[in-house]
């Protein structure tokens, strides 16, 4: 498509400006605020906080998540040992890692709307609206238990929340992104061929590029979809993606 306009990749990626909230995690270069997230006085409270300073947020990235308890159960078990090792996974156990991983993405987005709202009416964000990324992982599509069960099928409870908040929300101009990415870096360093394709674990980078992208205008189009970040491994395991 041709276009009279010059575009400069420092342009394109450019997230300068844009008021951002991150769950979940800690950096020397931002603001830093506690807040539990499975907790909606909390919630309240640090939207509170952030209002009587910025008053709007242009994008929240929900990053909350727990391992949960795992669920491998050693090759060559019986059937009965195989059902007493899950059996004697705690209840309680299994399902706070719904309420960590899934739920508090759920309450997180709902507790910010106000300012998104207030982003999408100061026109801060130019050439898209307010939007919501919620990151995860391939787990939600691996049909291969390799963090237990409870985690998988928590991070696949949340991609499909994402995608209809996408769909509810959108008479209100808000945007929703699930990004999925892939192993963390290990000690091995290396992986073969036939575990992942890229024959590495994801880097820092392999998911700030990704965030770079979504952020910026350069993913201004995207909404309601999800971005998989995974070197290739869901190629080459039984997955559902």
């Amino acid at each position: 498509m041709a276009t009279s306009t010059s575009i400069s990749a420092a342009s394109l990626f450019d997230v300068s400006g844009i008021v951002a909230v991150v769950t979940g995690g800690g950096s020397d270069i931002v603001i830093p605020l506690q807040c539990d997230v499975i907790d909606q006085s909390a919630l309240k409270v640090a939207v509170a906080h952030i209002e009587a300073d910025t008053r709007y947020i242009n994008l929240l990235i929900a990053n909350p998540s727990i391992a949960g308890p795992p669920g491998s159960v050693p090759p060559g078990s019986s059937i009965a040992e195989l059902q007493e090792t899950l059996y004697n996974i705690p209840m309680q156990d299994f399902t706070n890692t719904f309420h960590v991983n899934c739920t508090a993405v759920f309450y997180t987005t709902v507790a910010f709307l106000g300012l998104l709202d207030a982003g999408n009416r100061n026109g801060s964000y130019a050439n898209r609206c307010s939007q919501v990324i919620a990151t995860s992982s391939i787990a939600s599509f691996n049909r291969r238990i390799s963090a237990g069960f409870a985690y998988s099928t928590s991070k696949a409870a949340t991609m499909m929340m994402t995608k209809v908040l996408a769909t509810y929300l959108v008479l209100y101009r808000f945007g929703g992104i699930f990004l999925s990415w892939g192993e963390n870096p290990t000690e091995e360093g290396a992986f073969p061929l036939d575990q992942i394709p890229a024959e590495r674990a994801g880097m820092p980078e392999d998911i700030m590029g990704p965030l770079l992208y979504l952020a910026s205008r350069a993913g201004a189009f995207c909404n309601g979809n999800c971005v998989l970040t995974d070197g290739g491994r869901l190629s080459v395991t039984p997955a559902t993606y």
